[in-house]
């Protein structure tokens, strides 16, 4: 057996385990609503229904998120058992199939030995194993994304269309389960317009093609069933209900709910009619218009938020029925700065064992950003500026759009490509530290 083997045995097993005994620590001391968070309960009950009706139309109004994660449910109800510990343990295996195309899409940016650096630093993953555990759709949306990163880069190595074609395929299937990628597509093609030469045009139509086909398929699904050619009313409900009250509460000294009930007062009929939201946008730009650096400043801050924080909340909230997912946030905490890290860290558990997994995983996030500092910079001095944009423009078009409501929870959309650069950076460190050189050169 060859050593590439070896540590895809070894670790798959790590990975493995790690999920199982989550999982039944979880059904053991969270036995009302195992693998819940505020959003499990809507998935649920749409996935139900997809399971006993096989649609989605007995329901009064079209669900505010897509369907594509409880049709997933549904699915797994129909083909396995009609529980949720089933959902769970196909997300494991989905889990563990993203860590491989982690493993291949570094072996294809960097060799094969970045590609085992990062295979392991996936199947240790503190949010892979928390998410899996989770009726939430991360899971099967980073599984998409993921092999959407795999195939695009696949394309930029080997210049065939025919991954140009099922990378934007699967960029528009993983609209089914959010629709964070909508917008994406521009900074792909036109990565594709500068670096694709001779098939260039033929590139960017077959990107354009596969992406909105399943797009606007499910938009006619809405149009047909729900009367709205509409993906979803997230966009509008993360600006106008999350970013908004936001700003509101900052500037009127009250908090967010306050905000958020006045603004759902000014809704004229259903969240997914473009048209009901049409006074909420009004009074948005005219306070955007008198105060500008406010919402950009909140924006980002909640950008930041998403870059810092601690999958291990995540894990709390998984492991504790009395918290709920914004109960454990940073900037809530009183106190100096090393205070509130702290209490950040510790509280919401009263396992030595989850406090200890938040304090090193506080370290390597700090690290981490280090070393994807070092993977950039290797790209960089060794001119795969295809490689170094595609990276760049996909970690900053996923984090930036988290800025209506920053959490770890959302990294997770573009943990992969941290997780690329990182294993350059570590096997840097690594290099320099056993040969006393350094394999970017003088840097």
């Amino acid at each position: 057996m060859k050593y590439k083997e070896i540590y895809f045995l070894v670790f798959s097993v790590i990975f493995l385990l790690l999920a199982n005994f989550l999982n039944n620590f979880v059904r053991t001391t969270n036995y009302v609503d195992p693998f819940q968070d505020i959003d499990s309960k809507g998935y649920i009950y749409n996935a139900e229904m997809f399971y006993k009706h096989g649609t989605f139309l007995k329901g009064q109004n079209a669900p505010y998120f897509s369907l594509g994660y409880p049709a997933f449910m549904g699915l797994v109800y129909k083909y396995f058992k009609p529980k949720n510990n089933s959902v769970v343990w196909v997300q494991i295996f989905l889990a563990l199939f993203t860590c491989f195309f982690i493993f291949y899409s570094a072996s294809f940016i960097f060799g094969h030995n970045i590609g085992i650096v990062a295979f392991i630093l996936s199947t240790i993953n503190i949010g892979f194993i928390t998410f899996s555990n989770f009726i939430l759709a991360e899971t099967l949306l980073t599984f998409l994304l993921s092999l959407f990163l795999l195939l695009f880069i696949l394309f930029l190595r080997k210049k065939k269309l025919f991954y140009v074609f099922f990378s934007g395929l699967v960029l528009g299937i993983s609209i089914f389960v959010k629709p964070a990628a909508i917008y994406f597509i521009l900074p792909i093609l036109l990565l594709i317009a500068y670096l694709s030469n001779g098939m260039r045009i033929k590139a960017i139509i077959l990107f354009a093609l596969s992406f909105y086909l399943p797009v606007f398929s499910y938009m006619y699904y809405n149009k047909v069933n729900f009367g709205y050619f509409s993906i979803a009313p997230l966009g509008n409900e993360n600006l106008y209900l999350y970013l908004y009250p936001k700003v509101l509460a900052k500037k009127n000294n009250t908090n967010m709910q306050t905000e958020q009930k006045k603004l759902s007062k000014m809704l004229e009929g259903s969240k997914l009619n473009p048209k009901s939201w049409v006074k909420i946008k009004k009074q948005f730009k005219k306070d955007f218009k008198k105060k500008p650096r406010l919402f950009i400043s909140i924006w980002l801050k909640n950008v930041l938020k998403t870059f810092l924080g601690l999958y291990t909340t995540n894990l709390k909230v998984l492991t504790n029925k009395y918290l709920d997912g914004g109960d454990l946030s940073f900037f809530k905490i009183k106190g100096t700065f090393f205070k509130r890290v702290k209490k950040y860290i510790n509280s919401g558990t009263k396992y030595f064992t989850i406090r200890l997994i938040g304090s090193l995983e506080a370290f390597w996030t700090i690290l981490r950003y280090f070393l994807v500092l070092l993977g950039f910079i290797f790209l960089l001095i060794k001119r795969e500026f295809k490689y170094f944009f595609f990276l760049l423009f996909y970690i900053f078009y996923f984090s930036m759009i988290t800025g209506h409501d920053g959490c770890a929870r959302f990294r997770m959309m573009f943990e992969p490509a941290l997780i690329i650069l990182a294993s350059q950076g570590l096997f840097i460190i690594y290099y320099r530290l056993r040969y006393k050189s350094c394999p970017l050169g003088e840097l």
